[in-house]
């Protein structure tokens, strides 16, 4: 199977900036693909590279296996759906939808029943006769998606599509993305900063850091055994051991990751920890402990009952979940 997209050694530098810096990567044919990082590490840059909006300073991309630099984005058989979902306000959501099908002279008819086809596959049936301005900010970001699947692209751009809607339309429209995506077999590039967006949805993630690929992976790969310190650092939270304290533990050599949730209350022949912070959160609770001098973070169930700021505690947890950084 061809790749949708590849990056071979892939630069693009703002004068002495390096936005992207010597990127190797390859997005297979029906994946939903998350390139994820802060802000100014690459990630945007990358899928503006995709959509023509910018041209490398070396390296060369593919989609399907053809070389797409000479190539402008109109004639690239690839669409983008925007944060700002970027719709006409004086068109209806159906002549929206069609928009691209106007351009191409597509007969009025066939681009109308088109766009229904495209309303009905993002749940806006009949919904077409209205103006963006009469829709929810979920409903305009369905909009957006319809249209820019009309076209049947091969490959799928969304630029931090659901960065502008609250958290729990934001968590529906997580879910249907998804679930659009298995029904088309589209090939998703999906650009986000929002670590649970990537790891909820994403098949693998790219996590980007100062224009460089730190690590690819699974969300499991990558939330679990994280190859840098970095990664460990900003997908989810976690606790990096130094070395000196990973050797005291364990007897183990490198630096070492280990997640809050692995942590646990233990009534006795566990690690003394001092408890210099607690958080409530409903399901579990938040604690930043003193061990060894360094500092942890526990997230534990509330069923060991109530502790003390200042008291001591017991905590352990399994060998395997101490995951030790190879690359440190």
């Amino acid at each position: 199977m061809k790749p949708a997209v590849t990056f071979i050694n892939v630069s693009r530098y703002f004068g002495s900036v390096k936005a992207v810096n010597e990127v190797d990567l390859a997005i297979q044919e029906g994946e939903f693909f998350a390139m994820l990082g802060p802000s100014g590490s690459g990630k945007t840059t990358c899928l503006r590279l995709i959509a023509g909006f910018e041209r490398p300073t070396g390296g060369e991309i593919k989609i399907l296996d053809e070389p797409i630099q000479d190539i402008p984005p109109y004639r690239r058989n690839v669409n983008t759906v925007f944060q700002d979902y970027a719709l006409f306000p004086h068109l209806s959501v159906a002549e929206n939808v069609a928009y691209a099908l106007m351009i191409r002279k597509v007969d009025k008819k066939q681009r109308l029943q088109q766009a229904e086809e495209a309303l009905e596959m993002v749940r806006l049936g009949g919904y077409g006769d209205r103006r963006p301005s009469q829709l929810s900010g979920g409903q305009r970001q369905r909009v957006a998606l319809a249209r820019a699947l009309i076209g049947k692209p091969a490959v799928l751009l969304l630029d931090e599509p659901l960065g502008a809607l609250d958290l729990k339309l934001r968590e529906e429209m997580q879910e249907e993305l998804k679930q659009l995506q298995r029904a088309l077999g589209i090939t998703f590039v999906f650009v986000t900063h929002d670590q649970s967006e990537a790891l909820s949805m994403a098949d693998r993630i790219a996590v980007f850091n100062e224009g460089e690929i730190a690590q690819i992976g699974t969300p499991q790969d990558i939330y679990h055994r994280p190859e840098t310190e970095f990664v460990a650092n900003f997908v989810g939270s976690s606790n990096v051991l130094p070395a000196a304290l990973v050797r005291q533990m364990s007897g183990r050599t490198g630096i070492a990751s280990l997640r809050p949730e692995s942590i646990r209350v233990v009534a006795e022949g566990g690690h003394t920890a001092i408890v210099t912070a607690k958080s409530f959160l409903g399901s579990a609770t938040r604690l930043s402990l003193d061990l060894y001098g360094a500092g942890f973070n526990a997230l534990v169930d509330n069923s060991f009952g109530s502790v003390e700021i200042g008291a001591p505690i017991q905590i352990d947890w399994d060998d395997a979940d101490m995951h030790l950084i190879e690359g440190a």
